[in-house]
């Protein structure tokens, strides 16, 4: 009998754990900020496209800059490099070197200097987030030299 009962908590467990997780990825400017490159970085360095996982970035981006950016897709000039990187290239070691710093909240919006720190190439990003309910989510990025 003790068997099934400890089966029954384990799989409660997991099935718990990734909500428990997601919920805390975004419940500050800074966790939604660094929870989300070291996906999008992850994502990367796997050889995958991350925007073409919508589901993915709705939960990291608001709903605001998901259509933005389906618009920059199609205009003219498309999007020239990556937009959440403001790069052409990546360095692997971003998803384990993202410094955010200067945060700045005003209500449901904030904004955040980010570093992806790398090997051979930094990045330096001024991200812009909006809650979305009472969730965190990017709404801009932009490149700084």
């Amino acid at each position: 009998m003790k068997l099934p009962i400890a089966v029954f908590t384990l799989v409660v467990a997991l099935v718990s754990a990734p909500a428990v997780s997601a919920a805390e990825t975004s419940a500050t400017p800074e966790a939604a900020i660094t929870g989300f490159y070291r996906w999008y970085v992850a994502e990367l360095i796997a050889n995958h496209n991350p925007m073409e996982n919508r589901n993915e970035l709705k939960r990291f981006a608001t709903a605001r800059l998901l259509k933005e950016l389906g618009k920059m897709k199609k205009g003219p000039e498309g999007l020239n490099g990556d937009y959440f990187v403001d790069a052409q290239d990546f360095d692997n070691q971003w998803a384990k070197n993202i410094t955010v710093s200067d945060v700045k909240v005003s209500g449901a919006t904030a904004t955040a200097e980010v570093l992806l720190k790398g090997k051979d190439m930094n990045r330096k990003l001024t991200v812009a987030l909006a809650k979305e309910g009472t969730i965190w989510k990017v709404d801009k990025v932009t490149g700084r030299d």
